[in-house]
């Protein structure tokens, strides 16, 4: 049973977010420590939401040095860094969400875009290319602002358009919204929503140009939107990648050293 966080124990670093027991962050790190002969801990701690503010207090007392933050987290824990005039970066500010907090720096930063961005070019998808993102809650936000940047030509659709066309228009970025999750005449179809964690899919009519399948969700099997895309024929690609880089990333904010990243996917790949 994980910890809600006021009941969490001591600890050095931990990932928040509900629902957290699903994580495979406590490993990953855990093996990080490991193979650089750290006494660490890191642990999973549930945060519901509307909780930031309280738990980041908290679990500070309680000695936590750093925190990684998960759905649907991410959104809120940007508004609690900015009302409290924590130290983040301008490009980060541009996000609208945070993954990683610093504690005793009163800092935060995402490592959640630029680990995408990395995993998504091994899978030869280059800047340039056109990409679907699905969703639009903190992960699709900084996944859309970080595209864009990169030099991608992004369209986007939710199931709710008011919220994608809301945030499209905060934003000021060209992304072109669309009406159904239609993958034709790209290179990649990114998940980013809330529903693999549900165990529930989307539905997009996959043809049979090449796509590659995206979800920054991952799990002991694929997800529903991974299966279907690979039974119509496509590559696919889950978060772990995503997860190792976006948490080799936190590891060296927090520690001020090399994060040994093949131990790390490899904690991941042994898990599944």
């Amino acid at each position: 049973m994980i910890a809600h966080w006021r009941e969490a124990e001591p600890g050095d670093y931990a990932v928040i977010g509900d629902p957290v027991d699903h994580s495979l962050s406590p490993r990953m790190h855990a093996a990080a420590y490991q193979a650089d002969g750290l006494g660490l801990t890191y642990r999973a701690v549930r945060v519901p939401a509307g909780e930031v503010a309280e738990a980041v207090s908290h679990l500070a007392a309680r000695g936590y040095r750093g925190l990684n933050v998960t759905v649907p987290l991410k959104e809120e824990a940007f508004a609690f860094v900015q009302a409290q005039g924590w130290r983040l970066s301008e490009a980060d500010g541009q996000l609208g969400a945070v993954n990683t907090l610093l504690l005793p720096e009163r800092a935060a930063l995402n490592t959640d875009v630029l680990g995408f961005l990395r995993t998504l070019q091994a899978q030869g998808v280059a800047p340039g290319a056109s990409v679907l993102v699905l969703g639009a809650g903190g992960t699709a936000r900084a996944l859309l602002v970080g595209l864009v940047r990169a030099g991608y030509r992004v369209a986007a659709w939710n199931r709710t358009p008011e919220r994608l066309s809301g945030l499209i228009a905060e934003l000021h970025l060209p992304i072109s919204a669309l009406a159904q999750p239609d993958p034709a005449g790209v290179e990649a179809v990114i998940n980013t929503t809330s529903a693999s964690l549900s165990g529930d899919s989307v539905a997009v009519p996959w043809g049979s140009d090449s796509v590659l399948a995206y979800d920054v969700a991952y799990g002991r099997a694929l997800t529903p939107f991974l299966l279907a895309a690979q039974a119509a024929g496509h590559r696919v690609c889950d978060g772990r990648a995503m997860l190792a880089e976006q948490g080799a990333m936190a590891y060296e904010a927090w520690l001020r050293r090399p994060a040994p990243r093949a131990a790390m996917l490899r904690a991941l790949d042994e898990h599944i």
